[in-house]
């Protein structure tokens, strides 16, 4: 696992530092305090600052014999393909539709739910997606082709 660690956290790192680096040309400080530049510089050096730990934490590993690729991988790799799939239906399903789908694709993947838990959380949270963010808070959400 040292390797993945590694490769992580170089990841990681040179995402933190190109948040420093983009943050870095918008004003630090305005006219009444912190500007638009001062969350995303500190958050891109915290970024950095923990991506250098774990860095640090895997050169610093004896036991490299470890395999790259845990069983658990393929867990991730679906997740990451079902995130994908939910992103480009969005817009054809609708963020309420879109969402309910997804969480409840990914109860079934990971949770190892029955489906008729799956469906009353997916029809919970595309209910509670449109009362929350349609209704109280007035936002208006993406319906997409469904409507809804």
């Amino acid at each position: 696992m040292w390797l993945a660690d590694l490769i992580g956290g170089v990841c990681v790192l040179l995402f933190g530092l190109s948040v420093v680096f983009f943050s870095r040309q918008l004003p630090y400080m305005s006219e009444y305090g912190p500007g638009p530049g001062f969350l995303p510089l500190w958050l891109g050096v915290g970024i950095a600052t923990c991506a250098i730990a774990i860095i640090l934490k895997a050169l610093k590993k004896r036991d490299r014999a470890e395999t790259f690729i845990k069983p658990q991988t393929r867990i991730g790799l679906q997740m990451l393909g079902l995130i994908v799939v939910a992103f480009l239906l969005l817009p054809l399903l609708g963020f309420s539709i879109g969402l309910a789908l997804f969480t409840a694709t990914a109860m079934r993947l990971i949770g190892k739910h029955g489906m008729l838990a799956c469906g009353l959380t997916a029809v919970g949270a595309a209910i509670g997606i449109n009362v929350l963010f349609g209704l109280w808070l007035d936002i208006p959400i993406p319906t997409g082709l469904v409507g809804w």
